[in-house]
């Protein structure tokens, strides 16, 4: 049993720890993907694009960005100061240098990345306050950078429906890797508006590119694994409609058990706001680290929906979370 003196612990374990660092500069989410997160972490497959060292970047201090002022698209940057033994780089110091492959800004504006086992990057866009540089049509499009080479290049096109742009300029909300199959998850709302819920969940395989199955009818953004001590797999979402934090289970055959959708946990109705969508979900052992931003289906500046971390406990007993601490 953990008591509350405790506390201050995991807090600052996800602090220190983090594999994935996010600055959001506007509604949707723009990433800083650390690359000393991925040498520090044992239990992540994911693995340092072989780009960033044949570049001359130092690993213990560089980081994919899609959120540099001056960039569109996916940026390479080192941080001037190097930290202090034991210690995590400081995401808000000054930046050394910066590097861009001239197909990173090809697709307009990026979001959200996720790094595989061979430090091959995937990326979504996001349109960024206009839809200038992404238009919607291809806003459903899945992009990856290849580890040796650093080319971004279209990987996947997925089924763009009919729908009103300007109650819903989005597509592509989320996405993550599973290191247990090397599969992505994918969440879209592309087809919804604000009164009717049309997004999809999408298990796909990275060798052939087949969609191993989806879930419909569902606005998610934050997604995430979880995988239990005997290998039993559940998929975490986020619905940005209700701030709720669903699960379900995933077979052997890749397929969503829909019989196992369960409810996990919710940050709706509390922090500053009580209004916040699960943008990111993540696991640290223990724990289950949210990140919460209010979410209307517009291209609103994220500097007026400031973001909030919710930290998770997990009673392995009654296979419930308790919510911990709020930032």
């Amino acid at each position: 049993m953990h008591s509350k003196t405790h506390h201050p612990t995991f807090l600052l374990k996800v602090k220190r720890q983090g594999y994935v660092y996010f600055v959001s500069s506007l509604l949707i989410v723009i990433y800083l993907c650390p690359i000393w997160g991925i040498t520090q972490r044992q239990y992540s497959c994911a693995k340092v694009p072989l780009f960033v060292k044949q570049k001359g970047f130092d690993t213990l201090r560089s980081a994919l960005s899609t959120a540099e002022k001056r960039y569109m698209g996916l940026v390479l940057i080192e941080l001037a100061e190097k930290p202090a033994p034991g210690e995590q780089p400081d995401l808000n110091n000054e930046r050394a240098k910066y590097y861009q492959h001239p197909s990173w800004k090809s697709a307009g504006y990026l979001a959200s990345i996720t790094l595989d086992r061979s430090g091959n990057a995937y990326a979504i866009p996001a349109p960024h306050i206009s839809l200038l540089y992404n238009q919607p049509k291809q806003q459903n499009k899945i992009y990856r950078v290849d580890s040796k080479t650093g080319i971004m290049l279209p990987w996947m096109q997925l089924p763009i429906p009919k729908a009103e742009t300007l109650q819903n300029p989005y597509g592509l909300l989320g996405i993550t890797y599973d290191c247990a199959d090397g599969s992505i998850f994918a969440a879209t709302i592309a087809g919804s508006t604000r009164t009717n819920e049309q997004g999809v969940l999408l298990h796909i395989s990275t060798h052939d590119k087949k969609v191993l199955d989806t879930l419909k009818g569902i606005d998610a953004m934050g997604l995430a694994v979880f995988q239990g001590l005997k290998g039993e797999r559940r998929l975490y979402f986020g619905k940005i409609r209700t701030g709720e934090i669903y699960s379900v289970g995933i077979g052997a055959n890749g397929k969503f058990i829909r019989g196992s959708v369960q409810l996990e946990c919710s940050v709706s109705g509390i922090g500053p706001r009580g209004d916040d969508a699960p943008r990111k979900i993540r696991f640290d052992r223990d724990l289950m680290i949210v990140n919460g931003i209010a979410f209307n289906y517009n291209l609103q500046a994220s500097s007026e929906k400031p973001e909030t971390t919710y930290v998770y406990l997990r009673d392995p007993s009654a296979k419930t979370w308790q919510l911990i601490n709020i930032q």
